[in-house]
């Protein structure tokens, strides 16, 4: 239990993924985040998914090294998020005869749209269904 001790108090939002679909080992994106960050804020490092994911101490160092990337033998290797950043958006009263495919194309323009748009049902009385 002592081994997990560190690991308290962290959330997606302390995780980045490296060197998605590259052949990098842990221990080499590891010592690379180190450098840049003090190896003893690297909490976890696994790889996943053919990328190496590693939780950080700090959310601010997640958003430094995404900023940054990090060099592994000479070559940049960009660093992402674990989580997106999103928001999610509730339209009412639109008439029908307003597509979907319009209300997408003009969400675009502030943004991406990362899901599809669902529709409510109105129930009488003011409810939803």
């Amino acid at each position: 239990m002592a081994a997990n001790a560190g690991l308290t108090g962290l959330s997606r939002k302390h995780g980045v993924k490296v060197g998605a679909g590259s052949m990098l080992s842990v221990e080499e994106v590891a010592l690379a985040v180190g450098q840049k960050i003090g190896h003893s804020s690297i909490k976890s490092a696994a790889r996943m998914n053919r990328a190496v994911v590693l939780f950080l101490a700090k959310v601010e160092q997640v958003n430094m090294l995404v900023e940054t990337g990090i060099t592994v033998d000479g070559q940049f290797v960009q660093v992402t998020p674990l989580t997106q950043p999103a928001a999610r958006i509730t339209l009412s009263n639109v008439p029908p005869f307003i597509s979907d495919e319009f209300l997408v194309r003009e969400l675009s323009r502030h943004g991406k749209v990362v899901s599809p748009i669902r529709k409510m049902l109105s129930v009488p009385g003011g409810g939803t269904a």
